[in-house]
């Protein structure tokens, strides 16, 4: 069976969420990512899939990439180790698509895995009664990647995922016991050369800093919540054939810019250095699983593009 409708993270609305009483971050803790030392992502340049199976379908993509004019993905380690973590466990608990049992959404194991990449996540999954399937697990992945570039519009989400002209980076993970077989294929969009989360004090408290990409620099950031997630049952997550990122709750643009975000608060709390530096803080102020997403631009027009994602879990303090 093909998991159907994988989503892609899609752009960012600039519509007012919903305001949460404020609490003191010391009340507050943060759970995910693991922040007990310093996370820092930096751009993939080198690297390749260290399995067959994998290494066979990375190519297969970089070269449907090309046949569509567009430049090949570079290989994302962090990305393929969330990738298997996720797969084996969804052959233990039978699932398939994007949700656990946990609940937690692809972008939030893309962060806690330490990879802040902005992520797109295409899943697949073949499943024998039999109890043994009758290709070989590299088959399967080549044939799956084959169903998602025969897609159409409108219901075409895997291959514009492939096909993403933003995704600088891929990562690749499988299971197979019997007869499950899961496919995980994440891909993300880097618009930093590096990108650094550290705890701020002793209470629910961030600090991000990092470099833009050369050529590059950051233009402003969103921050969104949702709720804490809470566990679901295997129908739920099976049924759960897309994913969005939640609205978000206000952007954070560069100190003394005079530009407001439209229908949405703004902060000035972007600090921009030299070298296509930056940095910003966050005080936590309600429990649950925040996202910011960086956007950067070039020298050039265009509209600045989504080029990093950062999930934080944050709970009450007990």
């Amino acid at each position: 069976m093909l998991a159907r409708n994988a989503a892609a993270a899609a752009a960012v609305a600039f519509a007012a969420g919903c305001a949460a009483r404020a609490v003191s971050p010391s009340s507050l803790r943060i759970l995910l990512p693991d922040l007990s030392t310093d996370r820092e992502d930096r751009f993939p340049r080198g690297g390749a899939p260290a399995d067959p199976v994998s290494a066979a379908l990375f190519s297969r993509i970089n070269r449907d990439r090309a046949g569509q004019g567009l430049p090949p993905v570079l290989w994302d380690e962090a990305a393929a180790a969330v990738a298997r973590r996720t797969t084996r466990r969804q052959v233990e608990e039978r699932t398939n698509g994007h949700f656990l049992l946990d609940a937690f959404p692809p972008y939030a194991r893309l962060a806690a895995g330490g990879d802040f990449g902005m992520g797109r996540e295409n899943a697949a999954a073949f499943i024998s009664s039999a109890g043994r399937l009758h290709q070989p697990a590299e088959a399967l992945a080549l044939r799956a990647q084959s169903e998602m570039m025969k897609e159409r519009p409108p219901d075409d989400s895997h291959r514009r995922t492939i096909l993403d002209p933003e995704a600088t980076h891929v990562g690749i993970g499988w299971a197979e016991q019997g007869g499950e077989f899961r496919l995980g294929v994440e891909f993300t969009a880097r618009g930093y050369e590096r990108l650094r989360v550290r705890r701020a004090g002793r209470g629910a408290s961030i600090e991000v800093d990092g470099e833009a990409l050369p050529g590059t620099a950051i233009r402003y950031a969103t921050a969104a919540r949702e709720p804490v997630p809470k566990p679901i049952s295997r129908r739920e997550a099976n049924g759960r054939e897309s994913y969005s990122l939640p609205p978000a709750r206000l952007v954070i643009l560069p100190e003394g810019s005079r530009e407001r975000g439209v229908g949405i608060r703004s902060v000035n709390r972007l600090s921009v250095g030299p070298g296509a530096s930056f940095f910003f803080s966050w005080d936590f102020d309600a429990p649950g699983l925040w996202t910011f997403v960086l956007y950067f631009h070039g020298k050039g027009p265009g509209a600045p593009r989504a080029g990093g994602a950062i999930t934080v879990l944050v709970t009450a303090a007990r």
